[in-house]
């Protein structure tokens, strides 16, 4: 870590900008004035010009001091413009601390009284809260303040920046996407989301902004209704509304564990504006020529057929309908029920869009031999392959009610004493999650259960009613019209449904959306709730107004750890004058993106007790009071506990303007972890290391640019995946405690990929 090689590193990186950390030693102060030379734009470069490189001065200080009757341990960031600027700090902070005994020296002297005595030195040094989050050293630590305000007093209006440092759904949860159902598993960032505004009650597809997976080990929030069926970790987010029955529902986002056995209301059903077509266009379609005489294809143009009809027909057809297609080349579309008035209007449909019908009401069936219709038609398969296509379920409510209600004038039923139970059969499971997206898109919810097994006995017109035997399972979804569902305390205990903590270990998902609500189900029955949480700072209101930094805390002595944590900043020129107005918001300067590890990656991010191997999540702590359930000492709280503590708002809020956020890891650390080697400077890393470099051009450009194909070209399909599930979040994460870092985990490529401390 001397400054040929972090040069060195910082270019394989792709890093443009590099703090030297360390300012306040004498001795590397020195180095640095050897070393490096400044230039215009307040930044250093080194002396070798053909390394094209810039430094920029910074430190860490530490503070520890007594407030309010507790010790307060925060650490500082400190950048300055110039290496004059950086010497008259060094020497004020000498008469509060021995500057040669650390390269991160002890200062005597309080947060506040730092930052007036540094910014009396220029108006360009920059200062802010190094690793907000840490439980032992750090402004939110355990030894900290619960504000910005509380920690710098008088001296707040000069902090426009904080660092930050190193929920969901179990894999029985689907959640409904614009190609259908999906397991969270299978979800990648082309997908589209159903999700929610909760400000316009509209429903909309979106692409994921995060993929969130991980193990997970501890409670998990179990509620079994006839409406509702959630299991999911105590902190995600519920959508609900208070049993408040004399006001209109309100709806919020709140964690599980705050609704536990409480009163609550689940949204089933939303509003849909989808498209209002005049018109289906049948596609066109290559025929066989009709005449003995000529050989080969002739071309039949799109049909024109009028919307509303064709969804009668269609969603009749997909009921009732098949098609056949015989030895000799024949080929027909055939519909059957016993309904003949049902008959009578698809003949009269039929010969609307000018088809020739044949019709039997003896047997009840209507056949139509025109092969662009057939062609059309067979792709949907036999009924258990049958499906809705995507252009028709992106039509509007009242199209879409209309498709629905000749499905269910085929192979539904009505029932109730009032006539408005609602239930449709089918054999395919693609048709039934299709109907139940039908079912939310025209303002209903729907549920489905297992009809008839596969093997039994049935009679059908298509078998000219002799008896045979299901070949699959038949499923009824039955819609739901009443979708604000209420749980009570009372009704749990009356109807024996299930609210209850369970013990869980395995993998977990979810997805984060902008509208922060998705469309799930689990065992059939759908629901609107919560997305997992972007940066958990977010959470708190108080620190909106500050610009969150990440940035490497370089201690061991490899520079190939630099850039684990790094930020991406769209400057108006290459300027320290230029960085420092994107920090604090002014000019056109700003910062564009953090680079970052997993939060659950960090030294702390759970409480626990490392002597006793001991870690336990928020909620877990909070059972046993902090205190260590083996030993009986108190816990090191973890940084996930403390944001829970201090957030005044729901988890998944996101501020306006905020900068985005990827999660990456060092690709050294990714190859060893692959190829299950020990340690990070074996040859073969550096090997696959360095033709990865060579080929990309950077790291930053291995991870997060290079396409598939280029990675193929460099690297055997193992590593290649890797790198894609660490491009797209699809890692899981074992989360640190107590000075332990976090592990990481990437499915059956590799058991783990740890890391050692620096």
């Amino acid at each position: 870590m001397e400054l040929q090689h972090i040069s060195q590193y910082a270019a394989v990186k792709g890093l443009k900008i590099i703090g030297t950390g360390d300012s306040t030693h004498p001795l590397w102060i020195e180095e640095i004035k050897e070393k490096l030379v400044g230039e215009e734009s307040g930044f250093l470069r080194p002396r070798d010009r053909r390394i094209d490189q810039h430094y920029v001065l910074s430190c860490e200080v530490s503070t520890i001091y007594s407030k309010g009757g507790s010790s307060r341990r925060v650490h500082h960031v400190i950048l300055q413009p110039n290496i004059e600027c950086a010497e008259q700090v060094n020497d004020l902070l000498s008469h509060f601390g021995d500057l040669e005994s650390d390269g991160r020296p002890i200062l005597n002297c309080s947060s506040p009284e730092l930052v007036e005595f540094v910014s009396e030195v220029s108006d360009w040094i920059e200062i802010f809260p190094a690793h907000a989050w840490t439980p032992h050293f750090s402004i939110f630590g355990i030894h900290g303040f619960n504000s910005v305000r509380e920690c710098y007093e008088d001296q707040a209006q000069k902090i426009h920046a904080l660092e930050t440092g190193l929920s969901c759904y179990d894999k029985e949860t689907q959640v409904l996407t614009a190609e259908g159902w999906k397991n969270f598993d299978e979800v990648n960032y082309d997908d589209k989301i159903c999700t929610l505004s909760i400000e316009t009650n509209e429903i909309e597809f979106q692409k994921p902004l995060k993929v969130h997976a991980y193990q997970h080990k501890g409670k998990m929030y179990k509620l079994k209704t006839k409406r509702v069926d959630l299991l999911v970790t105590p902190n995600h987010k519920i959508l609900y509304s208070p049993c408040d029955f004399r006001r209109s529902p309100k709806l919020v986002l709140k964690e599980a564990e705050l609704l536990f056995n409480k009163s609550k209301r689940f949204k089933k059903d939303g509003i849909w504006k989808g498209e209002n077509p005049e018109y289906f266009n049948l596609p066109a379609v290559d025929v066989r020529h009709g005449s003995r005489y000529y050989s080969g294809l002739r071309y039949q143009n799109e049909k024109r057929l009028p919307v509303k009809a064709w969804l009668k027909f269609f969603g009749f057809w997909m009921a009732e309908g098949w098609t056949a297609e015989g030895k000799n080349g024949a080929y027909n579309v055939c519909l059957c029920n016993t309904n003949n008035a049902l008959l009578s209007e698809m003949k009269e449909l039929l010969q609307s869009f000018g088809y020739n019908i044949y019709m039997n009401k003896k047997t009840g069936t209507i056949r139509v031999r025109d092969y662009q219709l057939f062609h059309y038609l067979k792709k949907f398969g036999k009924c258990n392959e049958k499906f809705v296509p995507m252009e028709i379920k992106a039509l509007s409510k009242d199209n879409l009610e209309l498709f629905l209600e000749y499905y269910v004038k085929g192979d539904g039923h009505i029932y109730g004493r009032t006539g408005r139970g609602l239930s449709a059969t089918t054999t395919s499971i693609r048709l039934r999650d299709d109907l139940q997206e039908i079912a939310l898109k025209v303002g209903m919810s729907a549920y489905y259960k297992l009809g008839t097994k596969k093997g039994t006995p049935f009679r059908s017109a298509s078998s000219g009613y002799k008896k045979t035997y299901r070949q699959k399972d038949a499923w009824i979804v039955y819609f739901i019209r009443k979708n604000l569902h209420t749980v009570l305390p009372s009704t749990n205990k009356k109807y024996n449904y299930i609210e209850s903590w369970v013990d869980f270990e395995g993998p977990v998902y979810c997805v984060t959306v902008p509208n922060h609500v998705i469309y799930i189900r689990r065992n059939g029955i759908p629901v609107w709730c919560g997305n997992s949480d972007p940066p958990m700072n977010w959470r708190l209101s108080s620190l909106d107004g500050y610009v969150l930094v990440s940035n490497s805390d370089s201690h061991s002595p490899w520079p190939w750890r630099l850039g684990r944590e790094a930020n991406l900043f769209d400057l108006e020129e290459l300027s320290y004058r230029e960085l420092i107005l994107a920090l604090r918001r002014e000019g056109r300067s700003r910062m564009l993106m953090t680079v970052e590890t997993h939060p659950q990656y960090g030294k702390y991010h759970w409480s626990g007790h490392r002597n006793c191997n001991i870690k336990l999540s928020p909620k877990e702590s909070a059972i046993h009071g902090g205190i260590c359930p083996k030993c009986g000492k108190r816990l090191t709280k973890g940084v996930e506990q403390r944001v829970n503590e201090l957030a005044d708002r729901e988890m998944g809020y996101r501020p306006r303007n905020a900068a985005d956020y990827v999660h990456l890891l060092p690709l050294c650390e990714l190859i060893a972890a692959v190829y299950g080697i020990e340690e990070v400077s074996s040859v073969k890393v550096w090997q696959t290391y360095n033709r990865l470099i060579e080929g990309c051009g950077s790291e930053f450009g291995v991870m997060l640019e290079a396409q598939p194909q280029k990675l193929a070209n460099l690297c055997d399909n193992k590593l290649k995946e890797a790198i894609m599930m660490v491009r797209e979040d699809r890692v899981t994460v074992d989360p640190g405690y107590d000075g332990v870092y976090g592990t990481i985990r990437l499915g059956d490529i590799t058991e783990g990929v740890g890391i050692s401390d620096g």
